[in-house]
């Protein structure tokens, strides 16, 4: 069990390779939740292991690392940390490792919708 300490605020990782989504996404998210960002999987797993926070939202195809092998590498570990997968596609596969799966483009009060309802779910 991962221990939280110093907030009651939902910690979200944020793994977009766009730089433009990935800001935009980060200052939607950061009204609610306490957002950290990584440009590509490899650096999400790092931001990760890091930092461990509730629920990870991760863009599909990412350079290094796609978004459901982040999702099967740290829920293998933790798997009580939830992730939800943003994608283009109708399906994915790999797609089992995710909580959640959004297509793009992104409905942002979805989004916040499940980042809620997942973090909250993450903690107990």
């Amino acid at each position: 069990m991962l221990r939280r300490m110093g907030t009651d605020r939902i910690k979200v990782l944020l793994v977009e390779d766009d730089g433009d989504s990935r800001e935009l996404l980060a200052e939607i998210l950061e009204v609610d939740f306490e957002v950290q960002t990584a440009g590509d999987g490899l650096a999400g797993l790092a931001a990760f292991e890091a930092d461990h926070p509730d629920v990870i939202v991760t863009d599909e195809s990412l350079p290094g690392l796609c978004g459901t092998a982040l999702a099967q590498r740290v829920k293998e570990r933790y798997p009580e940390v939830r992730v939800i997968l943003v994608s283009g596609y109708a399906q994915v596969e790999g797609s089992e490792h995710c909580d959640v799966v959004l297509r793009k483009p992104i409905d942002v009060e979805r989004l916040s919708a499940a980042v809620e309802s997942l973090g909250e779910a993450a903690r107990h």
